[in-house]
């Protein structure tokens, strides 16, 4: 659009050219702009389809929550599929009058924007990496959301207990750090260059399979179990999970699993009924691991749980497991190895290692499918007893 007086262009006949004029407000990008503005802010409806971060709506209301930078002063509109506004500010109420499908368009300084929250709640799976209840929020109606690469600055998108379903894309979004789409019916990430993510939650959704690489030097803590294909596949890793404390996958049949040399610094293993099989993975600061349900055969955890103090936590229920090695894990405190194929032996050597630490504890468990303990194994158990714990033994 050539220069020409504002005053002599209605704002009736921009719409009907099938532009979307944001007119004056100081920091927000219009649409009349050269297709490079699109990538500063801009916010654009060409021949029907909107350009720009446009939400999809299904309820009859919709209210989102929006975070903008420190001294950000452009002004945040809100627009229908014909241009028209709908409310204006970081957390309005648009009311629609009914339930149904309406694309919503966002239009604002896009570089201000820090966080877009559609749904998110602190008891939903948190974690040392979770958001706190500042965050709080119902769940929005929405079936979809797009342009959130325009979102340069973003650092947070929560979309929790939303139906957004099909694809999310994220991609190149370098400063988003926290991606919670707890229970979004999703079937799809790209996560491509998202390499400051912290914290990526994607439980009970439909995803069939995650490439992790993107986010391998970054991420802290994976959440993706449960998901109601009740498979997952993970893309082989090109890289360890430097930095990753917290791996849950469970309940769900779980394929290109990361093997012990990918979890260097693993704190909490969760990856119970996963049907996995043969050696199991040792995370590299083992706190707490629950991987009951599984087939693994043999465990060697030697020198894992070393630390003072804590509430260490070892789950191999009713796997196969022949051989375990916990030799000087002496900070774990419940231990659960019934219903596995230890020898009388392998159960003996696990009740003299852990009397030998001397510590008081909660629980271990050697019952179910394991034989019961030789007359020296039945010692060891005793002494266990008399400091506190709890010793559950096969029948003779």
């Amino acid at each position: 659009m050539g220069r020409r007086d504002s005053s002599a262009i209605s704002r009736r006949a921009l719409l009907i050219a099938g532009t979307v004029a944001v007119i004056a407000p100081t920091g927000l990008v219009g649409c009349a702009q050269s297709p490079a503005a699109s990538e500063k802010g801009t916010a654009r409806q060409n021949s029907g389809s909107l350009e720009g971060v446009v939400f999809t709506s299904t309820g009859a209301t919709f209210s989102p929550v929006l975070e903008l930078a420190a001294g950000a002063t452009a002004p945040v509109i809100w627009r229908d599929e014909a241009g028209s506004e709908l409310a204006r500010g970081t957390s309005p109420t648009i009311a629609f009058g009914s339930a149904g499908i309406r694309r919503v368009l966002m239009a604002t300084a896009f570089a201000d924007v820090l966080t877009v929250n559609l749904g998110f709640s602190s008891q939903d799976d948190g974690g040392k990496y979770s958001l706190d209840s500042r965050y709080n929020k119902q769940a929005e109606s929405v079936s979809g959301v797009s342009g959130l690469g325009l979102l340069t600055n973003l650092r947070r998108f929560l979309a929790g207990r939303t139906e957004l379903g099909g694809s999310l894309d994220v991609s190149g979004l370098e400063q988003l750090e926290h991606l919670e789409c707890y229970d979004a019916r999703l079937e799809s990430v790209d996560l491509t260059r998202c390499n400051s993510l912290v914290r990526l939650n994607l439980e009970l959704n439909r995803l069939r399979a995650l490439d992790l690489n993107p986010v391998a030097a970054s991420l802290r803590d994976l959440r993706a179990a449960g998901q109601e294909s009740g498979a997952l596949e993970f893309a082989p890793l090109e890289q360890p999970l430097a930095r990753l404390y917290h791996f849950c996958v469970r309940d769900q049949v779980v394929k290109g699993h990361p093997d012990s040399s990918q979890l260097p610094v693993c704190e909490e293993l969760w990856n119970w009924n996963c049907a996995q099989t043969g050696v199991f993975p040792t995370p590299g600061v083992a706190h707490s691991v629950l991987a009951a349900g599984n087939s693994y055969t043999s465990v060697d955890l030697a020198g894992q749980w070393t630390y003072e103090g804590g509430w260490g936590t070892l789950d191999l229920t009713n796997n196969r497991v022949t051989t375990v090695t916990i030799t000087g894990c002496r900070s774990l405190q419940t231990i659960r190895l019934g219903g596995n194929a230890l020898s009388q032996d392998e159960v003996d050597k696990v009740l003299a290692e852990v009397a030998s630490w001397g510590t008081g504890g909660f629980e271990i468990a050697l019952d179910g499918r394991n034989p019961p303990p030789s007359p020296a194994g039945l010692q060891s158990a005793a002494a266990l007893r008399g400091r506190g714990w709890k010793v559950l033994l096969a029948s003779p």
